[in-house]
């Protein structure tokens, strides 16, 4: 026998995540909430896909230095 509050919330939390897991980060947010979240994660996207792209061409360069 549990507490019927935390039983309550331990339900909501599970549902809660399964929902996010399915429609995405933010999915139970506020809609100005998640309009905020969802611009940081496309910022954040957009930052990790130059690093990458960065990384790549250093990586062919050293490459193109070792061969010379």
């Amino acid at each position: 026998m549990g507490n019927p509050a935390s039983d309550k919330r331990k339900l909501t939390e599970k549902r809660r995540k399964r929902h996010e897991a399915r429609l995405g980060p933010g999915a139970y947010l506020p809609k100005a909430e998640r309009e905020k979240l969802n611009a940081a994660l496309a910022t954040l996207a957009v930052e990790e896909q130059a690093k990458k792209v960065a990384q790549k061409a250093a990586k062919a360069k050293k490459a193109a230095e070792v061969k010379a």
